[in-house]
């Protein structure tokens, strides 16, 4: 990687808490050869994207009911992400990771409860501890920053607001 002065990746907030996940194993792979390549470095650790929740509905339908677990998660649209990564792209390297989370938490089954209803869907959601989020249990706090995290500036209701779903 010759020339380069500032290696820039987009990894997940509580990758090292979510171990039980190979994806997330994969991810903490990534940042590891990152902080060993002697380029200079910032990784941008973000929690979920709100445009991911259908998937995560989907992920954990059954028939007509949906088992997600209820931890928190503070989800970010996907134009605060992308805010975000421009800062840090014009940015000096801070060999070091940031995080970067949305400016409301919920607990996954209620916002994914909020999210069907807004959209007129009649799966019912059901909290279940023990629903695996794409293979692993999450524990309260898995998915949500520790300490000072930059935050977006879309909420909820206003992503939903705007929201399209895929055709």
């Amino acid at each position: 990687m010759a020339g380069v002065e500032h290696q820039i990746a987009l990894s997940i907030v509580g990758v090292e808490r979510l171990e039980g996940s190979g994806y997330m194993r994969a991810k903490m792979a990534q940042e590891a050869l990152i902080r060993a390549s002697g380029i200079p470095y910032t990784i941008v650790h973000s929690t979920q994207f709100l445009e991911f929740i259908p998937g995560i509905v989907q992920s954990g339908t059954v028939d007509q009911t949906v088992h997600l677990s209820s931890a928190c998660v503070q989800p970010i649209s996907s134009e605060d992400v992308a805010d975000a990564m421009a800062d840090v792209a014009l940015g000096k390297p801070l060999n070091g990771i940031i995080e970067i989370a949305g400016p409301e938490k919920f607990r996954l089954n209620e916002i994914a409860a909020q999210f069907l209803k807004s959209t007129g869907d009649s799966r019912q959601v059901v909290a279940d501890p023990h629903a695996p989020y794409f293979g692993t249990e999450l524990a309260e706090g898995s998915l949500v920053p520790i300490g000072d995290a930059r935050l977006g500036r879309v909420s909820f209701q206003d992503w939903l607001s705007h929201y399209q779903p895929r055709t």
